[in-house]
């Protein structure tokens, strides 16, 4: 148990010298609506805990009264970089410490299933578990402090730590359906229900993959999802929406960090 303790506070002083405040924890184990594929154990045999943690988008950029969706762009690009690589650094410390542990990136690679995409591990779902927030009618997590301004990473290791604990509540204001109301394609249901598929499709733009998938030879030679995964990786695809963070009230709040 000591040791167990000695290693989260070493993850934590690790994390916050990183410039990452927000942490959590969670146990591995089948969650509702997750295929079996997408779970910790499938990526790395033997998996305990899955550490997630998230790095907040300045409160500005989602406010900004004009170019506000090429600074998020451009914010998000940068910052999905930095958490992958406090990934991979978390990792090589854990295995320091005698533990096997997995890099789940922020972003890329995508799989697809039947028409629907997926991370490696879908890290709201995960995050949620971890006490990170909860999920919302727009199928972002929703932080106590930063509303769904919050990109997430994280990493799985076999190293058995505590769980943090899952928050409690509904995350989102009574009778509120901005978000829903706001979708340009109308990819969120009042229920909750998110069309993933839609959404990414409408809200992401890459020329290039466009241009590939567009030609025979290339289509003959290569599936869809590798010519997403390398084609659309880092600065190569931009972001053409971002319409239910803007309208969403938790956003315009200040965080209670602040003081």
């Amino acid at each position: 148990m000591r040791k167990s303790n000695d290693v989260r506070l070493k993850i934590t002083d690790f994390l916050s010298s990183r410039g990452i405040s927000v942490t959590g924890t969670s146990s591995v184990g089948p969650l509702p609506g997750v295929p079996e594929r997408f779970t910790p154990q499938v990526l790395l045999r033997d998996a305990r805990s899955v550490i997630c943690y998230g790095l907040p988008i300045p409160r500005g950029i989602v406010l900004a009264a004009r170019d506000g969706l090429d600074l998020y762009w451009r914010f998000c690009n940068m910052a999905y970089r930095s958490l992958d690589a406090i990934s991979n650094q978390l990792c090589t410390m854990l295995e320091e410490e005698g533990a096997s542990a997995v890099p789940v990136y922020a972003c890329f690679p995508w799989k697809l299933v039947k028409r629907e995409f997926w991370g490696v591990l879908p890290l709201v779902y995960w995050a949620e578990q971890a006490g990170l927030g909860r999920l919302a009618k727009c199928g972002l997590l929703v932080s106590p402090d930063y509303g769904t301004r919050l990109l997430l990473g994280a990493t799985v290791t076999t190293l058995d730590l505590k769980p943090t604990g899952k928050l409690e509540g509904d995350p989102c204001p009574p009778g509120c359906f901005d978000c829903v109301q706001v979708c340009p394609v109308h990819a969120i249901e009042k229920t909750g229900k998110v069309d993933h598929n839609l959404c990414l499709r409408y809200s992401t733009s890459n020329p290039l993959v466009a241009h590939l998938a567009r030609d025979s030879d290339t289509k003959e030679h290569f599936s869809f999802e590798t010519l997403l995964n390398t084609a659309g990786v880092d600065d190569h695809s931009s972001y053409s929406c971002f319409e239910c963070l803007r309208a969403c009230p938790l956003n315009q709040r200040f965080s209670s960090r602040t003081g």
